[in-house]
């Protein structure tokens, strides 16, 4: 048994070499179980907590530390407050120059409240690297292409939502001082923690005219009915002081521009100010990328809603007569589509024919995606100076903004109405968090205001940021979703070469040229921004084959005159390694690339060599007898 054992995994792993690899470097445990070890050990991360910057930073050092042959940490440049904004590069470098294979990027929380993409970012650069040894799948990629993960782009802001008492909203923007109450001092009325328990939530006062009053159970405060003869509240606001005695609480908070609308795509003054790429941090990532052309796709993590916001080309002008039939017709074929596939995706959007197969693969990825991440809604994302916009638009690269968590309305929804009542809310954090994640009112002295309530809300990591506890399964399906696409980069092959012969000396090839995967060599969008390399069919020769010119004419077996055949001792119409046919290979597409031939003598032979920019390359040689 223990021989039959040994046999059997002996060859699987030649199926696994040669299936996977061919020549690149094997893997030294590889793991055939889905029950085993696939290197979680190797690199213990605790996955139910958020981390500060020092400690994320540290990680990712760590990180490369323990895997430097796959893995390298490098700074793109400095945040407002001088942080390093650290980028991790994951591609095997025995296989190749990271520059020189088609990438991946990956960024989390632009946003400094949305630092569960930064859990996830760093989740993924984990995954590829502690799987590498273990996983097939994640070995091949590794191998083959470059992964750029930056966790944190909004470093500043990220720190001090994980470091500081805040809101679940805020702090948002960069740290650019701004004075947004016109009083000529800069965030110096912010919300602060006036109760001290490392946690923000709201202000109320006792009024007997108020509109509000406690619950029940004393743990929210809910409308007063009419003629409610108890304790009656206003609310005032969120925790905080009236530093600058202008008689307002936190109207001057920490944050200056939005960066998601900071990039150059669609930028507008209202949210971008005070120029396009003004922020360090949104100029370093797009400066990052326009000197990385091998930059495929992108994906940038935000929160909140549980949704696949892909990057879709243009849609081309109708009227409202026509959207509307659009839109039926849209939605009759995709209530047909979902009998077969409940995650089918399909848009109401008509474009140009010069950007059909990017919207035919866009709806493609992200109908895998709603299947991998499964409560994930996939829409068509904004323009207006966003990060994504700017990924695909400006740099022809399919982008995906992933909202991650939301309403826990899935898990806690108990009559099944879509909705999430207080009641069902309250009943998810006493029985799924054992109470832990509200703030319960109680009553504080406010030097200002006097005595006061404060609370009846949920803490921080509970509306925008899951609960700690939420935070892996959440990283782990999006991981599996930044893979998928990225095993979906394009491959390009020989497929198949078939001679025929013709009449006397002239034979015709068909050389089949394949791209097996669902992206196309480049983008629609890449070729009308003319930032595509085309592939090419390179043809090398024996000297006694010729190339025959038809001048765009079929050749006619019969009638030699359509076509002229070239002499064998000139150089200039022999085939050579610099005869190439230039092309664009599709998503899933396969393509017959036509030569004539002339051969003298009964046996020749011919080299065709099939390359491209982003989806590898492939040789295949024949023999031509004449019979």
């Amino acid at each position: 048994m223990n021989k039959l054992y040994k046999y059997y995994r002996i060859a699987l792993l030649i199926i696994f070499s040669f299936t996977f690899y061919h020549t690149v470097p094997a893997q030294d445990k590889l793991q055939l179980s889905a029950g085993g070890d696939h290197g979680e050990l190797d690199f213990r991360i605790n996955w139910k907590k958020y981390y500060t910057y020092e400690e994320w930073t540290g990680i990712m050092k760590d990180l490369q530390e323990a895997y430097p042959g796959i893995c390298d940490i490098s700074s793109i440049g400095k945040s407002m407050m001088g942080r390093d904004q650290l980028l991790l590069t994951i591609s095997n470098k025995s296989t190749g120059k990271h520059s020189d294979k088609t990438a991946m990027w990956v960024d989390g929380a632009i946003h400094g409240n949305e630092v569960n993409g930064i859990t996830c970012s760093l989740y993924l650069a984990w995954y590829l690297l502690t799987r590498y040894d273990y996983d097939p799948y994640v070995h091949e990629l590794v191998d083959k292409y470059t992964f750029y993960i930056l966790p944190g782009l909004n470093v500043d802001a990220n720190n001090s939502y994980v470091e500081y008492p805040n809101t679940p909203h805020n702090p948002r923007e960069t740290y650019r001082p701004e004075d947004n109450d016109g009083d000529g001092l800069y965030d110096e009325d912010l919300t602060e923690d006036v109760d001290g328990d490392g946690e923000l939530s709201y202000m109320y006062r006792e009024d007997p005219e108020g509109s509000l009053r406690l619950s029940a159970d004393r743990r929210r405060f809910v409308d007063a009915e009419e003629g409610f003869e108890g304790p009656r509240f206003t609310r005032i606001g969120s925790e905080g002081y009236d530093n600058d005695g202008d008689g307002r609480i936190n109207e001057d908070d920490i944050g200056g521009p939005d960066p998601n609308r900071n990039y150059p795509y669609g930028w507008t003054l209202n949210a971008g100010n005070p120029y396009p790429m003004s922020e360090s941090e949104t100029r370093n990532v797009f400066e990052f990328q326009l000197n990385h052309p091998n930059i495929f796709a992108s994906f940038h993590y935000h929160n909140t809603g549980r949704l696949i916001m892909f990057q879709a080309p243009p849609p081309v002008s109708m009227s409202s007569d026509q959207r509307q039939r659009l839109s039926e017709r849209t939605e009759e074929r995709l209530e047909e589509m979902r009998k077969e596939n409940k995650y089918a995706q399909l848009f109401a959007r008509r474009v140009s024919d010069e950007y059909q197969h990017d919207m035919d693969v866009q709806e493609a990825i992200v109908t895998e995606g709603a299947y991998i991440l499964k409560n994930y809604r996939p829409v068509i994302g904004g323009l207006t100076g966003q990060a994504h916009a700017a990924t695909y638009y400006m740099l022809g690269a399919y982008s995906y903004l992933i909202e991650l968590w939301g309403s826990p309305t899935d898990l806690a929804d108990t009559n099944n109405d879509g909705r999430l009542s207080d009641e069902e809310y309250m009943k998810w954090i006493d029985l799924d968090l054992a109470g832990e994640g509200w703030k319960n009112p109680h009553k504080v002295n406010h030097p200002d205001l006097g005595e006061i309530w404060i609370g009846g809300s949920a803490k921080k990591h509970m509306q925008r940021t899951p609960p700690s506890r939420y935070v892996e399964m959440e990283a782990e399906k999006n991981a599996r979703f930044v893979m998928y696409c990225a095993s979906q980069f394009p491959k390009v092959s020989i497929d198949d070469i078939k001679v025929e012969a013709l009449t006397g000396d002239i034979y015709r090839v068909d050389v089949v040229v394949e791209n097996e995967s669902e992206y196309p060599t480049s983008s629609d969008r890449s070729v009308q921004l003319d930032r595509d390399t085309p592939d090419q069919l390179k043809i090398k020769s024996s000297g006694n084959i010729t190339l025959v010119e038809t001048s765009g004419k079929e050749i006619d077996e019969g009638r030699r005159r359509w076509y002229n055949r070239s002499q064998g001792n000139n150089p200039e119409k022999q085939l050579s390694s610099g005869e190439l046919t230039r092309f664009r290979l599709k998503g899933k597409e396969k393509r017959i690339i036509r030569y004539f031939v002339a051969m003298d003598g009964k046996k020749g032979n011919a080299e065709f060599i099939l390359e491209s920019k982003t989806g590898g390359s492939d040789r295949e040689s024949i023999v031509i007898r004449k019979d």
